[in-house]
């Protein structure tokens, strides 16, 4: 007798809380506060502003007026703000939502409508009805962002963005051609070009793969190692500088005899030896001292205008080289020797 009472408390417990639930479910939504209308008020101004905006076509600035008006409808629930809504987004391009929302309209707005703005409306619900197509996207990433983008026959590009769920996003969208663009965080981005016809149903999947060699760039180190040619006249300026210093010592030592004998001797073609010795060896001196002046030059230019070449692992290449001066009774200069 127990049991049968405990079990008819049960169901006696279960029927009133479903009747409370039923009862809450059933309360009609709570009207909108005077400080709540006089904000939503001030968001339609402002989205109204924005779509009217006289720096540009009307229309020029919808996304930023549909973000006033919704915020407008969400304040006041006014069917007024919500067609705002359904024109800026049908402007847009978002058909589906357009078209959702311009069926609310019909159902909120009672009397309301004028019967010039019902038959629009009711125009415009057949017309997306009719054209709108319906595309389901779905990505093995979830928090995917998906850009789609339409290229009309004449004219800019139509773009909109919207967040891919796990569990996919479906979009009714205008017919054309398209491009869709899904992007994740890591991955590169995937993209997908395809016509969508007239009130068609499409779906895709975007698989975003992982690529190991995409890598990024590593840095290359560089240097500017000095070439073999600036090793080379600098050997060559030194061994000029040498046998042209060397001639001028010898200039000098032939000088000092002919000054020596000079007055002194009474041999003429002896002392016209000496004088030529002297210029001659003056000549070369000269005509070395401006080869060291020119080679020094070069190498100067060689040293300063080297190349930039990247740092390549492994010894270094071992370079030597080496002058070594020659002097002889009727010659003078120098060898050079290099090995790399």
């Amino acid at each position: 007798m127990m049991r049968v009472r405990a079990r008819w408390c049960a169901y006696a417990c279960f029927v009133l809380v479903l009747a409370w639930s039923t009862l809450l479910i059933a309360q009609p939504k709570q009207p909108p506060t005077k400080p709540q209308l006089d904000e939503a008020q001030a968001h339609m101004t402002a989205g109204s502003s924005l779509y009217n905006d006289p720096a540009g076509p009307p229309g020029a600035k919808c996304e930023e007026a549909l973000a006033e008006f919704s915020r407008a409808y969400e304040l006041s629930g006014s069917w007024k703000a919500l067609r705002a809504m359904a024109i800026c987004e049908q402007k847009l391009e978002r058909d589906g939502v357009a078209l959702k929302h311009y069926q609310q309209v019909l159902q909120l707005a009672g009397d309301g409508l004028s019967a010039a703005d019902r038959t629009q409306i009711a125009n415009d619900v057949q017309t997306l009805t009719t054209a709108t197509a319906t595309v389901k996207i779905r990505t093995n990433q979830p928090s995917a962002k998906l850009i789609v983008t339409r290229q009309p026959a004449q004219g800019l590009p139509v773009t909109n963005r919207y967040a891919v769920t796990t569990d996919g996003i479906t979009v009714g969208i205008h017919p054309g051609s398209y491009t869709f663009t899904a992007q994740a965080d890591g991955f590169p981005d995937v993209a997908w070009q395809t016509e969508i016809a007239n009130g068609s149903t499409v779906e895709h999947q975007f698989d975003f793969v992982f690529k190991p060699d995409v890598a990024p760039a590593k840095n290359v180190e560089t240097a500017r190692p000095v070439p073999i040619t600036v090793w080379i006249f600098t050997g060559l300026t030194g061994a000029c500088a040498i046998t042209s210093g060397t001639f001028m010592g010898l200039s000098k030592i032939a000088k000092d005899d002919f000054d020596e004998k000079n007055g002194k001797s009474t041999d003429q073609q002896e002392l016209e030896d000496l004088r030529s010795d002297v210029i001659r060896k003056n000549i070369v001196a000269d005509v070395f001292l401006a080869a060291t002046a020119a080679s020094f030059a070069v190498t100067l230019i060689l040293y300063f205008t080297r190349p930039s070449v990247s740092i390549e692992k492994g010894p270094p290449a071992k370079t030597a080289w080496s002058i070594a001066p020659l002097v002889g009774p009727q010659a003078a200069g120098a060898s050079f020797a290099t090995t790399f």
